[in-house]
């Protein structure tokens, strides 16, 4: 029996050097295999039998540990629970590990309270009913703590230095108003394309106030959200008056920068946002509103060679302004509306009025003064919204007197807003006077350039010049300057330029308050715009439009 059981799990060599050696030696050498064999029998025997035999003794052991450690780790759960709730509290996304931790916290600790209230564990103790508890039920109760607490260990045991993340930034800004036209389609078709060139980093998009850009530039920023063409996209306004600690501020939050507001350093906050930026590979980023060239550099938000999928989107009422050396590789202009765009608009913003037969003519013709320029189509529609017939007369009527703050909102939002170009022309007056002297000129009016020279040097309005060419280069200079402001359009013609209608509305308002330059629509009111001879005496200027054929004068 022993020579058998010695002969299985050895190897065969050992047990064919047994003839070889002499009686004695070949004794020893058994004895010794036996020996390790009993010794491993022993070890794989006994030590289950010892182990099932500790389940039965250290029951209460067992079970009281598990109770403390199921303490410790509802303690434990409720503390992380804690830091949870508040980076909740503050906007911050959870870790997946947290989350995961805590739902297998909650599930352990509710087995474990149903397994300690359980039923079974009467039948592990002595009762009246009988002298011997049920030592198979104690056994499995015991070992199944014991599992239980090794598992609870396990998660007592875990540490989480950071349980949240700030969120990815999310842009999707609110673009109310935002309506879909051929006209615009066409345009973010070219932004979109331009994005996608490689060898094209910035983009400048540009055109007169209230024509639509910032609306563009969100749609833009929406878009490429959603077809995945940046990993992220940053949008700022940069206005009138920049400032930078501002822009930086924005960009740096749109990025998830953490404590940038702390930093005073205007160079110390450019540099920490260029590294930042410098480890983006495909960003883009919407600089809105850009009066004046801007040294990107200075803010840092300048990229290196190797990011070619990082891009730049300026909008800007100023075509010079794109021109400079801020480095624009595309510009795109955004023109007015067309008719039956601009008609659309105005439907889709008055209300049920817009299709009410008695109001479709007078819808028309106020469409039509409002010349394609979303912001006084939309301005002007909500003034309207549930107004009466007569309500509508006397807006028509405003607006074909060029008196644009009389209605409702037209001032705060159309008339500022167009003034604010005006006024940026700062202290140049020639380029003033000029814009103000064209729009004395009949509405739509085909205005001649050579007739603005005329004009011009009869006014004595170019200083230091003393000959017809030196007049009409700088009256060229003068125009090409007002057309890439978006203050004058181009004509039909190189040496013809023309004024959109509710510019040439502001302008009338400002020449009259201002500069005592008076525009006179209808010579039947002529004496009764002129009675006053201190008005004719004050007066810089004055247009009278004389329709053809009139035999008044």
């Amino acid at each position: 029996m022993i020579i058998s059981l010695i002969i299985v799990g050895f190897p065969l060599d050992l047990i064919l050097e047994v003839p070889r050696r002499s009686k004695s030696e070949s004794m020893d050498f058994l004895i010794g295999i036996t020996a390790s064999v009993v010794t491993n029998v022993a070890e794989y025997a006994v030590n289950p039998v010892c182990r099932q035999l500790g389940y039965l003794f250290y029951y209460k052991s067992n079970i009281d540990n598990l109770k403390t450690q199921i303490q410790q780790l509802g303690e434990a759960r409720d503390r992380l629970q804690h830091r949870v709730d508040e980076a909740r509290r503050n906007g911050e996304e959870i870790e997946a590990d947290v989350e995961n931790w805590l739902s297998s916290a909650d599930r352990i600790k509710e087995e474990s309270e149903n397994f300690l209230q359980s039923e079974d564990h009467a039948k592990t103790r002595c009762t009246s009913s009988g002298p011997f508890p049920n030592l198979v039920s104690r056994r499995q109760l015991s070992r199944k703590a014991k599992k239980t607490v090794h598992v609870v260990e396990i998660l007592n045991v875990k540490k989480f230095e950071r349980v949240s993340f700030p969120p990815p930034i999310d842009i999707s800004i609110e673009n109310k108003g935002y309506q879909v036209f051929e006209s615009r389609v066409r345009i973010m078709r070219e932004i979109m394309e331009a994005l996608k060139d490689v060898n094209v980093r910035m983009i400048g998009m540009y055109g007169m106030g209230g024509i639509g850009k910032t609306m563009l530039a969100k749609e833009v920023a929406e878009v490429a959200k959603k077809e995945k063409l940046f990993d992220k996209v940053a949008i700022t306004t940069v206005s009138q008056n920049p400032d930078d600690e501002s822009i930086q501020q924005e960009i740096a939050e749109e990025l998830g920068l953490k404590k940038f507001a702390e930093i005073k350093s205007k160079l110390v906050r450019a540099n920490r946002l260029r590294q930042r930026l410098s480890k983006e590979k495909n960003i883009l980023v919407i600089l809105d509103d850009v009066w004046n060239e801007l040294d990107l550099s200075a803010v840092g938000m300048d990229f290196a060679e190797d990011q070619k999928g990082c891009k730049i989107l300026l909008t800007s009422r100023f075509l010079n302004v794109l021109q400079g050396s801020m480095g624009v590789e595309r510009i795109i202009e955004v023109r007015v509306l067309s008719d039956a765009e601009g008609i659309d608009l105005f439907k889709k913003n008055v209300g049920s009025s817009g299709e009410n037969v008695d109001f479709q003519p007078l819808l028309k013709d106020i469409v039509k003064e409002c010349a394609g320029l979303p912001i006084a189509i939309t301005t002007i529609a909500h003034a309207l919204r549930y107004e009466r017939l007569s309500t509508w007369k006397d807006a028509l009527l405003q607006l074909k007197r060029s008196i644009l703050t009389n209605i409702e909102g037209m001032d705060e939002k159309v008339y500022k807003s167009i003034k604010v170009s005006y006024d940026c022309l700062g202290s140049d007056e020639e380029g003033k006077s000029l814009l103000l002297l064209s729009s004395l000129h009949e509405e739509d009016a085909e205005i001649e350039i050579k007739d603005l020279m005329i004009y011009g040097v009869g006014w004595g309005l170019f200083q230091h010049v003393y000959t017809l060419e030196e007049a009409r280069n700088r009256v060229c200079s003068l125009v090409d300057k007002l057309k890439a402001r978006c203050l004058l359009l181009q004509g039909d013609s190189h040496d013809r330029v023309k004024m959109h209608d509710v510019i040439r509305d502001v302008m009338i308002s400002i020449a009259s308050q201002d500069k005592r330059m008076h525009n006179i629509a209808n010579i039947d009111k002529f004496d009764e715009e002129f009675s006053s001879k201190k008005r004719h005496a004050d007066s810089t200027v004055v247009s009278l439009l004389v329709p053809r054929h009139h035999n008044k004068l």
